[in-house]
């Protein structure tokens, strides 16, 4: 079981600011980061300072690692991590 403590604040790989947990935590850091990669449809993946991960604030990367990828660059963050 990797545990939520292991995961990262920013992409190893592109620097993007990773942002989990609630997502109306995370919704209101956009006046500080601007629009966040994974919350709107509409934002440049090369021009965003932060990305949503995860699914809201219910820790579930065994079930669905998926939502843990960098927004940006698909990279798995916990890929390497002890199990």
């Amino acid at each position: 079981m990797v545990d939520s403590s292991e995961f990262p604040d920013q992409c190893p790989v592109c620097g993007l600011i990773l942002l989990s947990g609630a997502i109306f935590d995370a919704a209101a850091l956009e006046n500080a980061y601007g629009p966040i990669l994974g919350l709107h449809n509409n934002v440049d993946p090369e021009s965003a300072l932060a990305g949503y991960v995860g699914l809201s604030s219910l820790w579930s990367y065994d079930l669905s690692p998926e939502f843990y990828r960098c927004p940006r660059c698909k990279k798995d963050l916990m890929a390497g991590s002890s199990e």
